[in-house]
């Protein structure tokens, strides 16, 4: 197909019938094409015709394509070549090469002058992307043909038997493959071309087109896979780099916890020995109070911890791999036989039957006091007073002050020792737990009521979170107490 010069450029008529045989008239002609045809292919005399009566010069535009080949056939020429035929023969031909290959074709009679100004249309006005970008600054001197391209014009005659004229212009970087490449290219087909099998001819013309130049390989498509290969290296690289990390942590992790695992065989059989020896013994009085029934809870608690403890240790192996559930489950039960360890002791120590440990006794005196003092800090805050809880509290004040003096003078003193270590600290272990009661009523009465409270004071008055706030023998021997108690709960199996 064929198009007029002046529709593509949507310039006025007298203009573009004017500026485009000036345009290609102007620019030099291979050297080929010149041996081919000995007129020049510009006008030697201004023509005296006004320019508007000019035809326009039409310009075959690209009608069958594949990969890098192009042909473009005008509408004069269509009906003397198959245009199919030509795809279907060059395929071979084009996989050799590297090449973009433009082969355009024309029939005479036209308004060109040979083959050479049908290359120099295609370049400037066709519609493939031959034309180097530079062809304004660059052009004569180092050619209008982009690299990588190959042009090739073919003017069909118009006498049957007439000789067929051909062109080629190769890109920059297109080379011939040995001295009179060019001229080989222009001749090839032309035995064809005087039998009037044009076919064939441009068949020919576009093998040796494809085999007599060469051009190096696509640039960018070496990049992009070399970038593409740099980046999956990289890629591999990385990926390679975190999973050796990874294993590297996994490898420390397992050691570390094989490490661990060692040391916590030997603990926890320790710590069984220990609870066996030196567990909670029966405390004298009430056996209702809470002396009596935490020293069973704790003793009740013991003997099927130290089992599952000795039984965990009997199940590592050492120098074994050590998952993470199972280290945290003799992590775990290690955490129970020190509460229990740490609660017996106290325990065994308070129920002292002469208060030997006077300290032990003014710890937990001192610690309900500091509980009091809270209380009464609790009272000053602003809007207090209107609480429910306020008379009870200033009530337990008076009474605990009272009640602590008391058992000081006790413990501290050979007099009014007619109360046995049970039974005091069955008074200081009630006055704890009233207390502790009254102050969480206290705190959710005051958030009800939108009362300000300092957090570090909310966090004394409540009842299991001030229980892990204090060190005295009585808070430790409770929190042995809450974790017997809890132990039975979480395995009622192993608890008679």
């Amino acid at each position: 197909m064929t198009r007029p010069f002046a529709a593509v450029r949507s310039w006025p008529r007298f203009g573009a019938a004017l500026l485009l045989p000036l345009a290609l008239l102007a620019l030099p002609i291979p050297a080929q094409a010149q041996d081919l045809r000995s007129e020049p292919v510009y006008p030697t005399v201004q023509s005296s015709a006004p320019a508007e009566d000019e035809e326009p010069i039409l310009i075959p535009r690209i009608t069958a394509q594949q990969e890098n080949f192009y042909l473009a056939v005008s509408d004069a020429a269509q009906s003397s070549v198959d245009t199919q035929e030509i795809l279907d023969q060059v395929r071979q031909s084009m996989d050799l090469s590297n090449a973009k290959i433009l082969v355009g074709v024309d029939k005479e009679p036209n308004n060109l002058t040979g083959a050479a100004q049908l290359v120099r249309g295609l370049l400037l006005f066709g519609d493939s992307d031959a034309l180097s970008d530079d062809w304004l600054e660059n052009g004569k001197e180092l050619g209008y043909v982009g690299k990588g391209w190959i042009v090739v014009g073919v003017m069909l005659p118009e006498t049957p038997g007439a000789p067929t004229e051909v062109s080629v212009e190769p890109g920059r970087n297109v080379t011939p493959v040995g001295s009179g490449a060019e001229d080989r290219v222009q001749g090839t087909g032309r035995q064809q071309f005087d039998a009037q099998n044009y076919t064939r001819g441009l068949i020919e013309v576009a093998r040796a087109s494809a085999t007599e130049l060469k051009a190096p390989k696509d640039s960018t498509t070496t990049k992009v896979i070399g970038f593409g290969v740099l980046g999956l290296i990289l890629v591999a690289t990385v990926i390679a780099t975190l999973i050796a990390r990874h294993r590297k942590h996994r490898a420390a992790a397992a050691l570390a916890r094989s490490k661990r695992g060692d040391m916590l065989v030997e603990l926890l059989r320790q710590r069984a020995l220990r609870l066996e020896k030196h567990g909670a013994r029966p405390a004298a009085g009430n056996p209702e109070g809470p002396s009596a029934q935490a020293s069973a809870a704790i003793s009740t608690a013991i003997p099927p911890l130290n089992a599952r403890a000795r039984q965990l240790a009997e199940q590592y192996q050492d120098g074994g791999p050590l998952d993470v559930d199972r280290l945290a489950t003799m992590e775990s039960a290690l955490a129970d036989q020190e509460v229990l360890v740490a609660g017996s002791k106290a325990l065994n120590s308070l129920l002292d039957s002469k208060f030997r440990n006077r300290d032990d006794w003014k710890a937990i005196v001192l610690t309900q006091r500091e509980r009091l003092e809270d209380t009464a800090q609790f009272l000053n805050i602003p809007s207090a007073g209107q609480l429910e809880c306020v008379p009870r509290l200033r009530t337990l004040i008076i009474e605990h002050t009272n009640r602590l003096d008391e058992v000081r003078q006790r413990a501290g003193g050979s007099r009014h020792r007619d109360q046995s270590t049970a039974q005091v600290l069955d008074e200081l272990w009630i006055m704890r737990v009233d207390l502790q009661r009254e102050q969480a009523t206290a705190v959710q009465q005051a958030r009800a009521a939108n009362l300000k409270l300092i957090d570090s004071l909310r966090e004394r008055m409540l009842g299991d979170r001030a229980a892990k706030l204090y060190s005295d023998p009585l808070s430790i021997v409770d929190r042995a107490y809450t974790r017997a108690k809890e132990l039975a709960v979480e395995n009622p199996q192993e608890h008679p």
